[in-house]
């Protein structure tokens, strides 16, 4: 087997200009590779290209298919094989299933999942076919184990990682590893960007969670050290990996300890 490292690789990342993929950014710039950043947030964006200046930027709104392929339309023009593609854009939404707005359903659905489905289709097509190349798919916890009022978040996940196990086997053909990323609970804003619509967001009831925050510039550094060994699942250790196992061996002993140590138990009074 071939050794890989992030050096002088053609890196397309999206979610690059706040938290993890920021920190995966930075990280990859200093090891010399080029980089193809995407992100919604345009002045973050040009932040990032004022401290790495060689970097390209993509300013795409991924909850909206069509944004997402003329991002891949612009990356066509620009007539380069791509050594890794980073699917690291996601977001969430609160809310009880009968009062989330489809449209906001379908958006985070677009974001989570089908927009790192064109993304890679895309890399299958554009790669460099005799080098090994790495799609690195941001899953997430609730991908094993979905929790009340978070069903998009937790559905398109869920997908994202169907998804990567599916073409774990498929793509080795084309010389691609697809590796799944479970990040722990980050120092990111990624909770405080969670968006709540009905009785969540008239009631200001948000998210609440207890574990610890976990530095993601650490774990950034852990994600691109284990996919040049050659990991296939990175992770952190805790009680909730635990957990998601359980979820699947007694289900209705995870029922329980779901609504006594989630928000649930202080959502469901509300109802």
């Amino acid at each position: 087997m071939s050794k890989f490292y992030f050096s002088n690789k053609n890196i397309i990342i999206t979610g690059a200009a706040d938290g993890l993929g920021k920190a995966i950014s930075d990280e990859l710039y200093d090891k010399r590779n080029n980089l193809f950043c995407v992100d919604i947030d345009e002045k973050k964006l040009k932040s990032l290209q004022i401290k790495n200046p060689s970097i390209k930027i993509f300013k795409t709104n991924l909850s909206n298919l069509k944004d997402t392929e003329n991002l891949i339309k612009e990356l066509e023009k620009l007539n380069i094989k791509f050594d890794v593609l980073i699917n690291c854009a996601g977001y969430e939404i609160g809310s009880l299933i009968n009062e989330v707005p489809e449209e906001e359903f379908y958006k985070n659905f677009n974001c989570n999942f089908f927009s790192p489905f064109l993304l890679i289709k895309f890399f299958i097509q554009n790669s460099i076919s005799e080098h090994k190349k790495k799609i690195i798919n941001m899953v997430s916890d609730t991908a094993f184990r979905a929790i009340p009022t978070r069903t998009s978040y937790c559905s398109s996940k869920a997908a994202l990682n169907s998804l990567t196990e599916s073409l774990r086997l498929e793509l080795k053909i084309f010389n691609i590893d697809v590796i799944n990323v479970i990040p722990p609970k980050l120092d990111t804003n990624f909770f405080k960007k969670i968006k709540y619509f009905g009785k969540l967001n008239l009631d200001k009831i948000y998210y609440s969670d207890s574990r610890p925050f976990y530095s993601h510039i650490k774990f950034s550094k852990q994600v691109i050290k284990e996919t040049e060994k050659g990991k296939m699942f990175i992770y952190v250790f805790s009680i909730t990996k635990l957990f998601t196992f359980l979820n699947y061996l007694l289900p209705k002993v995870a029922d329980i300890l779901v609504e006594k140590l989630s928000s649930w138990k202080k959502i469901k009074r509300k109802i």
